[in-house]
């Protein structure tokens, strides 16, 4: 990587000098005789570190460190001067100064010394990014607090299975994996395994494993990652994607954390959590075939449902923000807010990719920006400001005017509440599950209310009853 550095000194000979020499060693260098010039220098060239002449022409370089970390506080300050003392240098490190070099120094010791610092911030940076996706459930809302809640009593409760279920994009393996890294069980391996992506003839022996000939290729035995998780934490992710001939032998495993391998006599005993998520109905798919009912209730011990993004607008600022300045680290840029325009389109949005979408757009945002502000211009998308899942009429609900006498307000409630179940259930196509899902409610719920309209006198919603 070619690292970019100004060089500030007042001497027009040492400038061209250590310019030409750090540029011999690879650097990107740029050159300034005064702090003014450096700084508008700084802002425009954005260098990775400064070479920092103590003593310039009215100025002290000292007291100027604070104003190149104000514009990039990951700028590495190396401070030069030809009157070196130990005093100074304590005060030049209080006041954030990376490195102090006396001069005459040797170029080869100031560029070790540079990438020695880039190092350390960049493994800085990748351990700042993956805590930033990996371990933090972000949001205000009360479903949200709800969820922390059940993490807490999850990590405290290691050997209880849990199920996360939520649509596409929700944030299922944050929750799964804030839960392992909260548990004694953090310091041990949380193993991913995704069910929808390994081909159903390989799905087995990955799994849990192969001894030396058990079939053709196997030319030694290898564990499965069933068994490479031992002590940690097994996430079965997409779940619902499983073949059924895999979901009778999960659930012989499940039943107690024994295995063989393939090809293998000896049974195997590991110690793993099992956390299985999901973007499908898995009760639909029990009562199509398509999943077993005693897995299913085997892996729902504890159910953690992710709510929609849509259903959860107050978590938009906070996500936005937080991606804000993911992004601002990410490209180096100096964003400092969001419009209230965009803001309150963003909340409106409807967000059929949840919170993976909202990163999208965040992430193409900060790229393109050119202001301190997104406006929703930068990427060229159109982010409307009333979806179209919201925007779509039902009916039309005319209000009795209450001077006429008294209305029977149960009758004109229920007659509310008909139109939009027929309407869930004609876009549904009948199918019960789905349509309580539109309608924010359970099937039972929903086939209750169907039964009461019956008893009613019947209604379009009423006549569909028995549609499954």
């Amino acid at each position: 990587m070619k690292y970019r550095l100004l060089i500030v000194d007042d001497e027009h000979l040492l400038r061209m000098t250590l310019e030409g020499g750090m540029s011999d060693l690879g650097y990107e260098v740029r050159t300034a005789e005064t702090i003014g010039e450096a700084l508008r220098i700084t802002e425009e060239f954005r260098p990775d570190a400064v070479l920092l002449d103590n003593r310039l022409k009215g100025e002290t370089g000292l007291d100027h460190v604070e104003d190149f970390r104000r514009i990039d506080e990951d700028i590495m300050v190396i401070l030069m001067t030809a009157y070196g003392s130990i005093l100074q240098a304590v005060e030049a490190m209080k006041r954030g100064v990376s490195h102090y070099v006396q001069k005459p120094f040797d170029l080869e010791e100031v560029d070790m010394v540079i990438r020695r610092g880039m190092e350390q911030r960049n493994s800085r940076r990748s351990l700042e990014f993956l805590k930033l996706n990996t371990k933090k459930l972000i949001g205000v809302s009360p479903e949200i607090e709800a969820i922390r809640h059940q993490i807490r009593v999850l990590a405290d409760n290691d050997n209880v299975d849990l199920l996360v279920v939520g649509e596409t994009g929700t944030g299922k393996e944050v929750v799964v994996r804030t839960v392992h890294e909260l548990s004694p069980r953090a310091k041990m391996p949380m193993v991913k395994i995704n069910c929808g992506a390994i081909p159903e003839s390989l799905l087995e022996s990955e799994l849990f494993g192969y001894e030396k000939g058990a079939f053709t290729g196997a030319a030694k035995s290898k564990k499965g990652l069933l068994e490479l998780a031992d002590g940690g934490m097994v996430f079965l992710d997409e779940v619902g994607e499983l073949p059924l001939s895999m979901q009778a032998k999960l659930l012989t495993f499940l039943e107690d954390r024994r295995f063989r391998r393939v090809g293998g006599l000896q049974d195997i005993k590991v110690s793993v959590r099992v956390a299985a998520a999901t973007n499908r109905d898995l009760e639909e798919e029990v009562r199509e075939g398509r999943f077993r009912e005693d897995l299913y209730y085997r892996l729902n011990v504890l159910q953690i449902r992710i709510p929609p993004l849509r259903e959860r607008p107050d978590d938009v600022p906070v996500l936005c923000d937080y991606y804000l300045k993911y992004f601002n680290r990410k490209f180096g840029r100096k964003v400092t807010g969001i419009s209230p325009e965009f803001m309150e389109a963003l909340k409106r949005y409807s967000w059929k990719g949840n919170v993976r979408e909202l990163r999208n757009v965040m992430e193409r945002c900060v790229l393109f920006s050119s202001g301190s502000f997104l406006t929703g211009k930068e990427t060229g998308i159109s982010i409307p400001a009333v979806p179209e899942e919201r925007s779509e009429s039902v009916g039309s609900f005319p209000m009795r005017d209450l001077r006429e006498g008294p209305v029977d307000l149960k009758k004109e409630l229920d007659s509310f509440e008909r139109v939009y179940i027929d309407r869930a259930l004609e876009l549904s196509e009948g199918n019960l599950s789905r349509a309580a899902q539109m309608l924010g409610c359970t099937r039972f719920t929903l086939k209750r209310r169907l039964e009461g309209a019956e008893d009613q006198g019947g209604s379009a919603a009423g006549g569909q009853a028995g549609v499954e």
